[in-house]
């Protein structure tokens, strides 16, 4: 296993307005440029999400994931496993329905709702910098990304649990790419999550003052390969609960991703994928959960637009 740590960032300098803190921001959006390119994966921290609602947040899933499977299941957005990996963990995913509103929330706790609609506030707002920032890294007007998904109600609010490994077992979430513009997770206390390079892991240890954020698929295809959605992973610690929280800022369906022109013929490159609707793709990444191929190869990842060189 790869020992080289996934950059952390101070973003602190986004939280000031003094002119003297121009050369904060110009430095790290140089390290976030520099991890979507080597990693596809960086940490930030002085994020300006409150630590306390962030571990009451945790303390709320935990309550949840605690209740019994009757009243989980009767959530259409619960799931406690999948064919490709039944009986390790357990997700319930928020989504909106506006850009402040759940379709769906558990009465159980009683606060769920108050304290999930906080954090999606809190990770809404922190998304739309990021997309800003990640927008100037790929050297475009920092508003591009957010005319571009230009809505919010695709977004998800996810909390998991997952389930301590038998002896010799550490199997959690297999691993994949994330489809969307990009995710930020809170670890919290146990560790887990790695991400690939070189063909090795590189686990990311928790730290209850940092998030993680990784770019997604769309990004990828954005920007032509030039920012990477990295595969990463889950691995089950033993004798002990992991729970984490992700946010995934996403697209809307119907809408159409192919390599910009500023990363292709502006600059005399091919494209490296042809075009798609975003919900096409989803479709295509659900159905190896809900029927998974006999042969790994056979799964689908971004590579299904690849155009061949």
């Amino acid at each position: 296993m790869a020992s080289s740590a996934i950059p952390a960032i101070d973003v602190s300098p986004y939280f000031r307005s003094d002119e003297e803190n121009e050369e904060g921001k110009k430095k790290a959006m140089e390290q976030i440029r520099d991890a979507c390119v080597s990693y596809g994966f960086f940490q930030i921290a002085n994020h300006g999400i409150p630590l306390d609602s962030l571990s009451t947040t945790i303390d709320m899933y935990k309550t949840f994931f605690a209740t019994s499977d009757e009243e989980k299941l009767s959530l259409p957005d619960y799931l406690k496993s999948t064919q490709e990996s039944a009986g390790t963990y357990e997700h319930f995913r928020i989504r909106f329905s506006s850009s402040s509103a759940f379709d769906v929330c558990p009465n159980n706790p009683p606060a769920f709702r108050q304290v999930l609609e906080e954090m999606a506030s809190h990770f809404t707002k922190l998304g739309v910098l990021l997309e800003r920032i990640i927008s100037e890294c790929l050297g475009l007007p920092p508003d591009f990304l957010g005319n571009y998904t230009n809505d919010r109600s695709r977004d998800a609010l996810m909390g998991l649990h997952y389930f301590p490994a038998e002896e010799d077992e550490n199997t959690g979430k297999p691993a994949h790419e994330d489809p969307g513009c990009f995710t930020i997770v809170y670890q919290y206390e146990v560790g887990g999550l790695q991400v690939q390079k070189g063909g090795q892991w590189i686990p990311i240890a928790p730290c209850k003052d940092k998030l993680v954020v990784n770019i997604g698929d769309v990004i990828q295809v954005l920007s032509n390969n030039k920012f990477k959605s990295a595969i990463h992973r889950v691995v089950r610690p033993t004798e002990t609960h992991r729970y984490s929280c992700a946010f995934f800022y996403n697209l809307q369906g119907d809408k159409w991703v192919e390599p910009l022109p500023q990363f292709t013929t502006e600059i005399g490159e091919s494209p490296e994928y042809r075009g798609f609707h975003f919900d096409e793709y989803l479709q295509l990444r659900l159905r190896n959960r809900s029927h998974p191929p006999a042969r790994p190869e056979d799964f689908i990842h971004i590579t299904h637009y690849s155009i061949s060189s």
